[in-house]
């Protein structure tokens, strides 16, 4: 559901792209605890003070090394997620010393260099997948994996090549999105 109704600002297959992007925040979660912290225990602060601070700067962190990836992704004309994080780090690790012992006005040239070597830390293509929604055990309302999930049919265009809207049949109607089963994409969903 949305409250986004001017089909001429926000075309539908616009938004159906834009919500199958919600899971990049999984990614984002990820990056933030896997391999920013790098600690395998809970934050250090016994205080909650200390936690909120804590968690302030991994996430001023987290910020600062995003927008110098998407600076990087700008001048090299990709798209941000096409760089590694995990590659970033890693440069600007090896990066700190050096610009602490460059001279103030070396620093512009530094700092292109070091874009430039983010922008080399690229993720291959990201492969079309889809997977079936079920758990492993039932404790959940999705179905419980079974034998033929494990082969589950895999896409063969993108998301937005798969993607057919038509309007429904019927007096008021709500908009359905069939997306074709040709595609391996098999599901329909209802905007209303």
């Amino acid at each position: 559901m949305t409250t986004l109704l001017d089909p001429e600002l926000y075309p539908v297959t616009d938004l159906i792209c834009t919500y199958h992007q919600r899971w990049e925040i999984e990614i984002t979660i990820d990056e933030i605890d896997t391999h920013q912290r790098l600690l395998p225990g809970p934050l250090r602060s016994l205080k909650p003070v200390g936690v909120i601070q804590e968690l302030y700067g991994l996430l001023i962190a987290h910020y600062i090394i995003r927008a110098l990836m998407h600076q990087a992704a700008q001048q090299a004309h990709l798209d941000p997620d096409r760089l590694s994080f995990i590659g970033a780090i890693r440069v600007l690790q090896q990066a700190v010393p050096e610009f602490q012992m460059t001279a103030p006005e070396q620093l512009p040239a530094l700092y292109q260099r070091l874009l430039r070597d983010i922008g080399r830390k690229r993720l291959p293509q990201r492969r079309l997948r889809s997977n079936p929604r079920v758990v492993k055990r039932k404790m959940s309302n999705f179905k419980l994996k079974r034998a033929e999930h494990l082969a589950w049919p895999q896409p063969t265009a993108s998301f937005r090549e798969a993607i057919e809207v038509r309007p429904y049949q019927q007096s008021n109607p709500p908009l359905i999105l069939y997306l074709p089963s040709q595609s391996t994409f098999s599901a329909e969903l209802a905007l209303i």
